[in-house]
Formats: structure tokens, C-alpha cells, sequence
């Protein structure tokens, strides 16, 4: 789950970069408009998705505390 969220994380970073790009072309007299909606569209919808999976991921971890998992002898249940 950690390695998903981290991929929909660097997607929004990506995402978010082809946004001030075709912004950014804007002061260069070629703007692209495309990026910018891709970016910002695409790019809000990856991150909302890593926030959702990362809470979803919290809860289960929360719930695996509360009920004494199954854990290592050192008490860590995760790394």
C-alpha cells in the first residue's frame, strides 16, 4: 500500500510540473493549454487517490494496534 501511495505521490509531483510548464509557456508566447488541464485534472485526481489509500492505510494499522497483532518479539509490528 506505502509503495502505491508513494507512486500516486510522484505522479501528482509529475502532473503538477506539466501544469506550470504549459503555464510557464505562457511567457514565452506558447502556452499550452493542455498541459495545464492535464496537470491540474489529472494531477488533483492522484493525489486525492494517495490521501485516500494513505488514510485507508492508517485505519488499518490503527485497528492491527488496537486488537495486539501479531507483531515482532520487540513489540514493532512494523518497520
Amino acid at each position: 500500500m506505502r509503495q502505491i501511495v508513494l507512486v500516486l505521490s510522484m505522479g501528482t509531483i509529475v502532473l503538477y510540473g506539466y501544469a506550470l510548464a504549459g503555464m510557464g509557456g505562457y511567457l514565452m508566447g506558447r502556452g499550452r493549454a493542455d498541459y495545464i488541464v492535464l496537470g491540474l485534472g489529472v494531477g488533483s485526481i492522484l493525489a486525492a487517490s494517495a490521501i485516500f489509500l494513505w488514510k485507508k492505510y492508517l485505519l488499518t494499522l490503527g485497528a492491527e494496534a488496537e486488537t495486539g497483532g501479531e507483531g515482532r518479539k520487540d513489540g514493532n509490528s512494523r518497520v
